[in-house]
């Protein structure tokens, strides 16, 4: 853990001061550095497309069920999580309060910092294209802050930037609430496209006039496809060996699928969540939360023969529920594990049953051909949550 942290803040500060001592060439060299290759399929009768994928959990898992044994396409990866290289270099233009949710701000700092990071990104970016060729770009979601301007430059150089959009979940008061986000404090995207899970999405997004009609299109979620694969597969396959048997929690914060604004911690908001200032500040799951992962460590309790696993997001908010939720009723089990990020597909395929509340986690299990139970007690049995 400790070699990882170094890690990133090593690559950390090589791109921030690639950016302060405004040295374009280094930010190239440093990216070329950074990028992994992930994959590659045969070289069809011409010259595969060699799509750069800024990964993310969820991102990497739709775009290779999208790409991978594709003659016609090669991936790369930049790990935006373990590499925060866009993240260093937009920190020495844009001031600190400026981030995915405050985006559109007009301040002379403001203003001025977003064009010399677009500046500094085309300097870099052609630079880059001078080690190696990319021919489009792949990201999780348009608002990424450190990301709105290389759209910008990209589509100047005619590189499609593409939005494979992941946050897809959103029912009717959610989708009103994200209008007025990607309106009033995110903006319109810049790139070429923008793919969606579902015509939810698709309909919010052009309400809120991000996109126009034809650059936003409805591709379903492409690493489900994987699941249902695995399902035809596994009723054909030989049984396979006895192993204990598992159950599979998928954790959840207070606020998850609920009117929230979070705010880097740069950003300097207390608790790093701005408020909205109406009566939504006081929804949340409490008693939800607390009642969902007590039940995971009284059936461990209850059935020492079977695993008990929680799974949560890896962001410091998603882990900080599991200390405070799973252990407050004392030692944990030990047939109960907690694991936070990382593909979930393992895990799922592996599980006998999966519960979990406003997941994209459940449509996998749900394809994966599991059992999959839904919480309906506390708040999510109120009518007006």
């Amino acid at each position: 853990m400790k070699l990882q942290s170094l890690r990133r803040d090593l690559w950390w500060k090589a791109f921030q001061w690639s950016a302060r001592l405004n040295r374009p060439g280094l930010a190239a060299w440093l990216l070329d550095r950074a990028i992994e290759g992930a994959g590659g399929s045969a070289v069809s009768d011409g010259e595969p497309a060699n799509i750069l994928v800024l990964d993310k959990p969820g991102m990497s898992e739709d775009a290779r069920a999208a790409f991978d044994g594709d003659p016609r396409f090669r991936l790369f990866v930049l790990d935006t999580v373990g590499i925060k290289a866009f993240k260093a270099m937009v920190s020495a233009f844009l001031p600190p309060e400026v981030d995915d949710n405050n985006y559109v701000n007009d301040t002379p700092a403001a203003v001025a910092g977003r064009a010399a990071y677009r500046a500094f990104m085309a300097r870099t970016w052609a630079a880059l294209a001078g080690r190696r060729r990319i021919d489009a770009v792949l990201t999780g979601n348009y608002a990424y802050y450190a990301e709105r301007e290389l759209q910008a430059v990209l589509e100047a150089r005619g590189t499609p930037f593409i939005a494979l959009h992941k946050e897809n979940l959103k029912s009717e008061g959610r989708g009103a609430f994200f209008i007025d986000i990607y309106r009033n404090r995110r903006g319109p995207f810049a790139g070429r496209r923008i793919l969606v899970y579902n015509a939810i999405e698709r309909e919010v997004q052009i309400a809120a006039g991000i996109a126009a009609a034809e650059s936003v299109t409805v591709t379903g979620m492409p690493r489900l496809d994987r699941m249902h694969a695995w399902r035809r597969l596994a009723a054909t396959a030989r049984p396979a060996p006895s192993r204990r048997p598992r159950a599979l929690f998928f954790s959840f914060t207070e606020k998850t699928g609920l009117p929230f604004l979070p705010r880097k911690d740069m950003a300097g908001v207390a608790g790093n969540a701005e408020a909205l200032g109406d009566g939504r500040d006081g929804l949340a799951w409490r008693g939800l939360t607390r009642l969902f992962h007590d039940a995971a460590v009284a059936l461990a309790r209850a059935a020492p023969d079977i695993d008990v696993v929680i799974k949560s997001k890896a962001d410091p908010r998603s882990r900080g529920v599991l200390p405070n939720q799973a252990a407050g009723s004392g030692a944990l089990p030990a047939n109960l594990s907690i694991i936070s990020g990382g593909d979930p597909m393992t895990l799922i395929t592996g599980s006998d049953a999966v519960t979990g509340f406003i997941s994209t986690a459940l449509f996998e299990a749900l394809a994966a051909g599991k059992p999959v139970v839904v919480p309906r007690f506390a708040e999510a049995a109120d009518r007006a949550m």
